[in-house]
């Protein structure tokens, strides 16, 4: 039983993507930012900018909106944290572990086939 990890690819909002925010009454989010979806997912990274917003990233393109959460949850009511419609595996089974280092390391419940939901 393997473990999938998160992609965790590292992105800064721009300058603008913050004054965006800033118009809209976002507030909290700093502006590093790392990808929420399962590791090996297709081109288009996603992170989590405010809740209801969502930075989507990919070589030469990226995109600040607002847009739904995924709606669904697991069976002890925790619901996903990553946008409706994302690749890979939900939020909930997601998991943190030391790695060799001592260091978490973010993967994910392996019991989950991959695709998407």
């Amino acid at each position: 039983m393997a473990d999938r990890a998160l992609c965790l690819e590292p992105v800064e909002l721009s300058g603008r993507e913050r004054s965006v925010l800033r118009s809209v009454a976002a507030r909290g989010s700093g502006s590093s930012l790392s990808c929420e979806l399962e590791a090996g997912h297709g081109h288009e990274h996603v992170a989590s900018v405010e809740d209801g917003w969502w930075l989507r990233w990919w070589p030469g393109r990226r995109v600040l909106e607002s847009r739904a959460a995924c709606a669904v949850a697991a069976d002890g009511g925790e619901r996903c944290r990553v946008p409706a419609g994302h690749e890979g595996g939900h939020s909930f089974d997601l998991a943190v572990r030391p790695d060799a280092d001592g260091a978490d390391q973010v993967v994910a419940d392996a019991g989950w086939l991959g695709g998407r939901r």
